[in-house]
Order: structure tokens, then C-alpha cells, then sequence
């Protein structure tokens, strides 16, 4: 009877979650995979405004959650 107690509480405790790993947050999986776009001047200068507006919502998104400097 001992023993069945002693496994019940190992199993018990092996499904804490406090021993789980941690998954990082979308936000960091994001800041990990991306970084700051800066093309030249002569491809903003060829670039439709929706796509600067796309590259300037990107930048900011990441300077929002990643820290990016301008």
C-alpha cells in the first residue's frame, strides 16, 4: 500500500505545471524571425504608396514590439 502511495504522488507531481517548459510569446517569435527593413532610396523611390505604407507598418510594428530603433 506504501508504494502505490509513493507512485501516486510522483505521477501527482510530475503534472505540475510548474515543471512545464514555457513557449515564447507570438511576440517574441516574431521579433526573433524578423528585423527592420531599410531598402534604398532608389527602391522607396520605385515603391507604389501602398507598399510604403506596408514597409512603414512593418517597422513600426516592430518598433512597437521589439524594440527597433528608427
Amino acid at each position: 500500500m506504501g508504494k502505490i502511495a509513493v507512485i501516486l504522488a510522483a505521477l501527482a507531481l510530475a503534472g505540475c505545471p510548474g515543471n512545464q517548459p514555457t513557449a515564447p510569446s507570438p511576440k517574441q517569435v516574431w521579433c526573433d524571425q524578423n528585423g527592420p527593413r531599410r531598402p534604398s532610396a532608389a527602391t522607396v523611390a520605385a515603391m507604389s504608396r501602398a507598399e510604403l505604407d506596408d514597409l512603414n507598418a512593418f517597422n513600426e510594428k516592430g518598433a512597437l514590439w521589439c524594440g527597433w530603433k528608427p
